[in-house]
């Protein structure tokens, strides 16, 4: 037992200086450098540390470094950087397509192509969705996989909600080059843009509401749409709760608003990263504070 401890204490201090490592080489570059394609850095430091946060790693020497209550500055500022760097991927690939004359060809070799498949899949399942139905996508992004896949593999409809104005028409093209402008809808917004008559008009058939791993803050959003959606109307909303990933993702600690039921939560099979939540607005449950 005392062995055990001593490796685990000695493999969180080896994964530490590791974190600290990226943390002084991140910290160096701005927002626009990551973002920016003219320096391959952002992409060798973006894969260090993807390696590090998917390592398996014993929940013991992830609670160890969990636990050290001043590195939170530091994993706020990896995560902001994984984000950002998420951004200037699917830009690049949103690009690619655009320029391309096999555009889905170059959609699937998207690295975390798989991972969506995967993901999605779950999605589609949790919700019991059919061919037809259509959802709602906070945090769509400039490349809309998760809506691109629900229609290319099961017939589900979708709107994409981005609150940044480029992204959000970089994102419209794409779809247009993919032949797809007629099954998804880009809006460029934010979850306050939603409203009553998003979930309650027969003709939008919305049947489902997803926020995106990185769309947040989280409970702000889940508090807001309290007060538009119906009583049973289902969310879902993705989280990091696996290995070092819950370090630089800090929503699996969310406490849900009142209003809301978990009927459904499914841990992530390879290659997807993203615990799935499926929550279930409370009948009779306004969401306005008495």
């Amino acid at each position: 037992m005392v062995d055990a401890i001593g490796e685990s204490l000695e493999l969180s201090e080896t994964v530490l200086k590791e974190i600290l490592d990226l943390y002084k080489a991140i910290r160096e570059l701005s927002d626009e450098e990551i973002l920016s394609f003219s320096s391959d850095r952002p992409e060798k430091l973006f894969m260090r540390l993807d390696a590090l946060i998917t390592r398996d790693l014993g929940s013991d020497v992830v609670s160890i470094l969990l636990n050290k209550q001043e590195l939170e500055p530091i994993f706020v500022l990896l995560n902001r950087f994984r984000n950002l760097y998420t951004v200037r991927l699917e830009t690049g690939y949103a690009k690619e397509i655009l320029a391309s004359q096999s555009p889905w060809v170059v959609l699937e070799e998207f690295p975390f192509y798989k991972n969506y498949l995967r993901l999605i899949q779950t999605e589609y399942e949790g919700f019991g969705l059919k061919a037809g139905d259509r959802i709602f996508f906070l945090g769509s992004g400039p490349l809309p996989l998760t809506l691109i896949v629900f229609f290319k593999y099961h017939a589900v409809n979708g709107t994409g909600i981005e609150q940044n104005p480029e992204r959000a028409r970089l994102s419209i093209e794409t779809l247009d080059k993919l032949g797809l402008s007629k099954d998804i809808t880009i809006i460029n917004g934010s979850h306050l843009s939603m409203n009553p008559i998003d979930f309650l008009d027969p003709a939008t058939g919305v049947k489902a509401f997803i926020i995106a791993a990185q769309a947040g803050p989280k409970k702000e959003i889940l508090d807001y749409l309290l007060k538009v959606i119906p009583s049973g109307c289902r969310i879902s909303y993705r989280i990091y709760e696996k290995g070092l990933m819950k370090l630089l993702n800090r929503d699996f600690l969310l406490d849900l608003p009142d209003g809301y039921r978990e009927y459904k939560r499914i841990r992530p099979e390879p290659p997807a990263y993203n615990t799935v939540i499926f929550l279930e607005k409370k009948i009779n449950c306004s969401g306005i504070p008495e």
